[in-house]
């Protein structure tokens, strides 16, 4: 008697066996030996059909969600439903002033101003390689009295790239026209639109990026941008009613720039190739080294952000929409932490604090924080909400690393296993750490050490904590005044009499002095003293140069004036309370490969036995 096929299974092998099981159950096949017969080839070609079918639904219902979509078009359509606009390739940018000289030029009677062009081309070189800037904006500079015969164009910004210009005409006759951007490299950021009646019209109406819908109408000069399934950025415009929309025959131009992305960040030595106004005496000067290169947005990005940014609905009220928008609209973004006034130390309410480490620098330039906040997050901040851009806050971490080998176990040197353990330190610094989500997890880099190498039985790290700090020098009217926030309290041995901070030479009086500190009565804080070494005793010079907070892990310095001879900075390093260090709100921490020691030991024990625990030493908790 005939009985029902399974049809649960997914896979070949089961597929195949439940095939099997129902032909058993059939009388026409009682006799038939199916592993022999011919039946068996039918049935792996019907056990395949039905696991390609199973298969191909499976992953076309992960293509239909943003979380488990692989294919990037399929990725990039899902956030355009919530809002979202991936981000193009990013061309680097820098900043400089560039002064024509025509003083020498036979042209004795040069014009009022001169007009420096877009597209107006510069070289420059990187790891021997040649790249070419442009100018983004166009400029005008008027003759200089203070620089006679001069035209000075102050603050220009210059990107790596080549500019590209495509004509499309408008064919209304096309439902949704589209116009593609024909470069995968494209910076959409340097995206001009212009649209001109006709061929021989001689003006041109600029059009913007589409933002919001406020005071969008039938007559607004707006375009929308997305990226499509060939994985190109296209343009559109309005329908007439949310965009203005182009008429029959109008004349489309895409003035853009394609660019290498990161290839060329830190360039910071410029040429000019064209002339300006017919004058080629030329002088660049840099103020900002070119950074913000950065690579197409990746599946995983888009992932992350797009959510977020569906969430803030684009206004920023809560700390997580600031973080959204900034990092949905600002490109130079390496790691970024937002957080509001009532967890601020001190509380400062009604503010929301914003720390960004840039893809290059430590810091974020003057002019970059005042497109945050005067671009970005104009129109999209609370009335009653303060943005505040604070710089990151970098705890460097000094290592003491020590790890017992055994030499039956590699044919490596002491000297080439010291170099596998310290490019595993690098690694773990550069994929765990320099963030500010980046917590130095002692047990993780442990283990990655550990397995380093085979013959690495154990190992051991000693983390220290520490600060520069460059004081001014010899001058009265000159204050020092540091503060200085760790990212974790500081150990304390329970003895006064051992400091619980320690720092380089510098020099007060003519004298070689440090910092030390001691108790302070009646209290859990401790006083910073500077001193000297004299016949290997301590002598204190300065009774009073600031104030540590343990449990806090603060350190304020003061009252202190080194002499002119003294070194330009001076190092704090302070042991940390526990052997895991997590950032809170701007801090960052970050292991100086410098100084990372690294002591190799032959395990005595591994190599003889029990005979081995004669020589057998461990490594100290402390220096």
């Amino acid at each position: 008697m005939a009985t029902n096929l399974n049809v649960t299974e997914l896979d070949f092998d089961q597929i195949k066996s439940n095939l099997k099981n129902y032909l058993k159950t059939q009388t026409e096949f009682s006799s038939h030996d199916f592993e022999g017969s011919g039946l068996s080839s039918l049935l792996d070609v019907l056990a395949y059909n039905t696991h390609y079918n199973a298969m191909a639904a499976h992953f076309a219902l992960n293509e239909a969600f943003l979380d488990s979509a692989q294919i990037r078009g399929n990725i990039v359509t899902r956030a355009k439903l919530l809002g979202y606009i991936p981000r193009s390739v990013l061309a680097p940018k820098a900043r400089v002033n560039i002064t024509v000289d025509v003083s020498n030029e036979l042209n004795t009677n040069p014009p009022a101003s001169l007009t420096l062009p877009r597209g107006t081309k510069l070289t420059t070189q990187v790891d021997g390689r040649n790249y070419r800037y442009i100018v983004l904006n166009e400029q005008s500079a008027v003759l200089s009295d203070v620089q006679a015969n001069k035209y000075v164009f102050d603050n220009v910004t210059i990107v790596e790239g080549t500019r590209k210009k495509l004509l499309y005409r408008v064919d209304n006759d096309i439902e949704n026209q589209k116009y593609q951007i024909s470069d995968d490299d494209a910076d959409t950021s340097t995206l001009r639109v212009l649209i001109q009646a006709n061929e021989q019209s001689s003006s041109y109406d600029n059009y913007t990026r589409f933002e919001s819908l406020i005071n969008v109408d039938s007559s607004s000069r707006v375009y929308y941008i997305q990226e499509n399934s060939n994985e190109y950025f296209e343009v559109y415009f309005g329908d007439g009613v949310t965009g203005k929309k182009p008429l029959n025959n109008n004349i489309v131009t895409l003035d853009y720039i394609f660019t290498n992305g990161p290839d060329s960040n830190g360039a910071n030595a410029f040429t000019m190739v064209d002339n300006i106004g017919g004058y080629g005496t030329i002088a660049i000067t840099t103020l900002a080294k070119s950074d913000g290169g950065t690579i197409k947005e990746s599946n995983e990005s888009i992932r992350f952000n797009a959510p977020l940014t569906f969430t803030s609905q684009n206004r920023a009220v809560t700390s997580d929409d600031y973080r959204a928008i900034i990092q949905k609209e600002f490109t130079n973004i390496n790691s970024i932490s937002t957080w509001g006034g009532e967890d601020n130390v001190p509380v400062t309410f009604g503010s929301i604090f914003i720390s960004i480490k840039p893809l290059v620098n430590d810091v974020l330039n003057d002019n970059e924080k005042n497109e945050i906040m005067n671009t970005i997050l104009r129109g999209k901040s609370v009335v009653s909400i303060t943005p505040i851009i604070v710089d990151p806050n970098f705890t460097y971490l000094d290592l003491d690393v020590a790890f017992k080998y055994n030499p039956n176990l590699t044919d490596r040197s002491p000297v080439e296993l010291t170099a596998v353990v310290r490019d595993t330190v690098s690694d773990y610094n550069f994929n765990e750490l320099n963030k500010f989500d980046g917590v130095f997890r002692h047990s993780q880099l442990l283990k990655a050490i550990d397995n380093a190498d085979p013959s690495i039985q154990n190992s051991n790290v000693r983390p220290y904590m520490f600060m520069t700090i460059t004081p001014n020098k010899f001058s009265a009217n000159k204050d020092n005044n540091f503060n200085l926030q760790f990212t974790s309290p500081f150990f304390s041995s329970g003895s006064s009499t051992n400091f619980i901070i320690s720092s380089t030479m510098w020099r007060l009086g003519g004298q070689d002095v440090y910092f030390g500190d001691i108790p302070i009565t009646g209290s859990t804080e401790r006083q910073v003293i500077v001193y000297k070494v004299v016949a290997g005793e301590n002598v204190t010079v300065l009774n009073n140069a600031g104030i540590i907070n343990i449990e806090k892990g603060t350190i304020a310095l003061n009252n202190f004036i080194p002499d002119n001879d003294s070194p330009d900075t001076i190092r704090i390093t302070v042991v940390p309370n526990s052997l895991d260090l997590a950032p809170k709100r701007d801090q960052l921490i970050a292991i100086d490969p410098l100084r990372v020691q690294i002591t190799p030991s032959i395990d005595t024990i591994s190599v003889s036995g029990s005979s081995g625990t004669i020589d057998y030493s461990t490594t100290s908790r402390l220096r």
